[in-house]
């Protein structure tokens, strides 16, 4: 009876080693997948329950997804801080250089020379050609410029557009997963864990939310101040409802709006860069081809033009900063009729008391305190700095999400060389197993031998 029992124990145990094999290979076979956590194999020792038999061999006891929830959660804590700024830096990028290459301050130059020229020459032609050219330039540089800075915060707002799509894929496939992990067990519950640490990893590079984990391994996700996103087998919808004068989109849950209360992952960045730092930049602008512009004008109208008469408005007046650098023009009767441009301090031909006036505001402080070029240069500084504090906090966010990704990869991630060496322990207990075996079951043989020749 012992023999039969021993037989059957090599038996289980020859099975609990091919388990563990191909627990094994499934392991080396997911060493790319996104999201996979090693399986280790579970073994442990069947007792006996007779005094005379050794034990009863080995069984699976189960299979474990090896996980570490607290750096998973810290990971999701993580990174949308990384993707915020990285979205700022990404944006700025573009912007920087759009900046960079306006050549506002060459524009500058070349104005104010065009009057210097003209003061040296009061009654030119060309000179006052020249004066009403390079306004014009000047002003349609601003215009550019207001342009630029208008067309990237439209960018922003179609990849916030765009990312809140993904967030409510992403959202939806996270209460499939929860709905089938209700009844799920075993290795289909570890295969929805993998796929449901892959949704909330993509999840954090788009938005920060607060995760709640059940016992079962489904999870409630929300945002913002707590406002559902997933709960159950349920997805609630993040919309982007377009409001305001400018189009842009407002951030919903429900009919709440939670816009300012997202400060993380992509759309965070997207946020910031669309509704705080480019409305910055588009205000400096707007200041600097506002007090330009009243300078200029106070200038001109201060002198006389070349028909004696009092100068007027070199550029269109405009009513306040706001909107300035988009408005900006050169008056259309100057560029109709050059003779209406002021260079003279009197009535008399040939003074050129204005047009000094109106050159050397080039070296001359502006109402905001700084001259048109300092001004300029502040803000190709200022964009400049956001940009490199962006980069860097990226940088320093990716560090520290690099060596969490380690610490997790260290319990989670899948060793080639940690499943060869479990290769071969359980491959080297397999043949040991079946050698056993088939010396069980040759004992076994010669003893049914004997006994049958005992009956004869």
């Amino acid at each position: 009876m012992s023999l039969f029992s021993t037989l059957s124990s090599t038996s289980n145990a020859l099975g609990a080693q091919e388990y563990g094999l191909e627990v094994t290979g499934q392991n080396m076979a997911n060493v790319n997948t996104p999201g996979y956590a090693r399986r280790v194999v579970n073994l442990a020792e069947t007792p006996s329950t007779d005094p005379l038999i050794a034990g009863g061999g080995v069984s699976v006891e189960n299979v474990t997804a090896q996980r570490d929830a607290l750096l998973e959660a810290r990971l999701w804590h993580e990174q949308p801080s990384a993707s915020e700024q990285g979205a700022i830096a990404d944006n700025l990028s573009v912007v920087q250089t759009d900046i960079q290459g306006a050549g506002l301050d060459t524009q500058l130059n070349n104005f104010f020379d065009a009057f210097s020229a003209l003061a040296s020459d009061p009654t030119s032609q060309p000179a006052r050609m020249q004066v009403a050219s390079q306004g014009q330039a000047l002003a349609q540089t601003f215009n550019g410029l207001s342009a630029s800075l208008s067309s990237a915060q439209r960018d922003a707002d179609s990849s916030v557009r765009s990312d809140v799509a993904q967030v409510n894929a992403l959202a939806a496939t996270l209460a499939s997963i929860n709905m089938s992990l209700s009844g799920a067990t075993g290795a289909e519950a570890d295969t929805l864990k993998d796929q449901q640490t892959n949704a909330l990893e993509s999840l954090s590079q788009l938005i920060d939310f607060s995760v709640i984990q059940h016992d079962d391994g489904s999870v409630d996700v929300s945002i913002g101040q707590s406002h559902a996103l997933v709960i159950g087998a349920n997805a609630y919808q993040l919309q982007a409802a377009t409001t305001g004068p400018q189009g842009f989109a407002s951030l919903m849950s429900g009919s709440t709006d939670i816009t300012s209360e997202i400060g993380g992952g992509s759309i965070g960045g997207e946020l910031r860069v669309r509704d705080t730092v480019l409305p910055g930049y588009e205000a400096s602008l707007d200041q600097l081809a506002y007090d330009l512009s009243t300078s200029v004008n106070a200038a001109h109208q201060a002198g006389f033009d070349l028909n004696g008469n009092a100068g007027g408005a070199f550029f269109t007046p405009l009513a306040a900063p706001a909107g300035a650098a988009a408005s900006l023009s050169v008056n259309p009767a100057i560029l109709n009729d050059n003779s209406l441009i002021a260079a003279a301090g009197t009535a008399t031909p040939g003074d050129n008391t204005a047009a000094t006036a109106i050159a050397n505001l080039r070296t001359t402080a502006l109402a905001s305190g700084a001259t048109p070029l300092d001004a300029w240069g502040a803000l190709v500084y200022r964009v400049g700095s956001d940009v490199q504090t962006a980069q860097q906090q990226q940088s320093s966010r990716g560090d520290v999400i690099t060596q969490l990704q380690n610490l997790r990869d260290q319990t989670s991630g899948v060793s080639i060389d940690e499943e060869a060496a479990s290769m071969i322990k359980f491959q080297r207990a397999y043949e040991a197993n079946a050698q056993f075996f088939t010396t069980v079951n040759s004992s076994l043989t010669t003893l049914m031998t004997m006994v049958s020749t005992i009956t004869q």
